[in-house]
């Protein structure tokens, strides 16, 4: 039976977004929303880093595991299947990673559970949705 995990406050959303290091994880070759969330987080001045989905190997993601990423991550942003997220928790604990984003799809009761039960700030939502998309002033 599914653990039913109540839906992080927008608060706690909101905090994250004030981070400035970020991991998007999911298939960065196929699915264009992936890749999107990746823009949308650099328009706004955050250093992001494109790692695969686990056990996908393919550009253009420029790391295959959260460990490989310079320096520490301030929060994970997980954009695929509950399986392979469950595996992104699980090394996103091995490294000590503090927070992590679910996008809608990868935001599985039991992997979002896990990650808040082992003291993971979480927070489900969608990036485009929750941070504005920057636009240039007319000058």
């Amino acid at each position: 039976r599914a653990v039913r995990v109540p839906r992080a406050t927008m608060s706690s959303g909101s905090d994250m977004l004030t981070k400035q290091r970020w991991a998007v994880v999911g298939n960065h070759a196929k699915n264009p929303v992936v890749e999107r969330i990746t823009n949308r987080l650099r328009s706004h001045g955050k250093e992001v880093h494109r790692v695969n989905s686990p056990g996908k190997s393919m550009p253009p993601a420029e790391f295959n595991f959260l460990g490989e990423c310079p320096g520490p991550i301030d929060v994970v942003d997980v954009v695929c299947n509950p399986a392979m997220g469950m595996k992104v928790v699980e090394e996103a604990l091995s490294l000590g990673i503090k927070a992590m984003w679910f996008q809608p799809g990868a935001d599985d009761p039991e992997v979002v559970a896990k990650a808040r039960d082992a003291g993971i700030e979480t927070h489900c939502g969608c990036v485009l949705v929750d941070l504005p998309e920057r636009r240039e002033a007319n000058l």
